[in-house]
């Protein structure tokens, strides 16, 4: 007897499954899935913002090794502006020793200009007694 209703329950199941079959591939009410279409063009000016954007993050990322230490003798005052010190304290800046060459590589991008016609400033980070520092694992100058 259990077998028999085993048996029927099972072909009630098997009958509403196929019932329910059409419902299910009907073509009257589909899903409708919105894509955005991108052309080649749309595409590439995508990929190149993520490549920029990635260049600027890896930029980023060197700069703030640069500026990196563990002592004061990691460290060393250089122009983050052509004109260095004619230009006024801002003009300078201290960064790891290591990253000397790095620096340059990045400042040589930076566009030439004329400097001022006057002497060096001497004042805070240009001062004949500032120096380069480790503060908390960064590079500053101290004057």
């Amino acid at each position: 007897m259990k077998y028999k209703i085993k048996e029927l329950l099972l072909l009630c199941c098997a009958v509403g499954v196929l019932a329910l079959l059409p419902l299910l591939y009907s073509k009257d009410m589909p899903i409708e899935v919105n894509v955005p279409a991108l052309n080649s063009k749309e595409m590439d000016v995508k990929a190149e913002e993520q490549h920029r954007e990635a260049a600027a993050a890896a930029v980023k990322a060197q700069v703030r090794r640069m500026y990196r230490c563990q002592t004061d003798e990691d460290c060393i005052i250089v122009d983050k502006d052509p004109c260095g010190c004619l230009v006024g304290p801002s003009g300078v800046t201290a960064i790891n020793a290591e990253y000397t060459l790095d620096f340059n590589k990045m400042q040589s991008n930076l566009v030439a200009k004329a400097c001022p016609d006057r002497a060096p400033s001497t004042e805070r980070e240009c001062s004949p007694n500032a120096q380069a520092v480790c503060v908390k694992n960064v590079c500053k100058i101290r004057f």
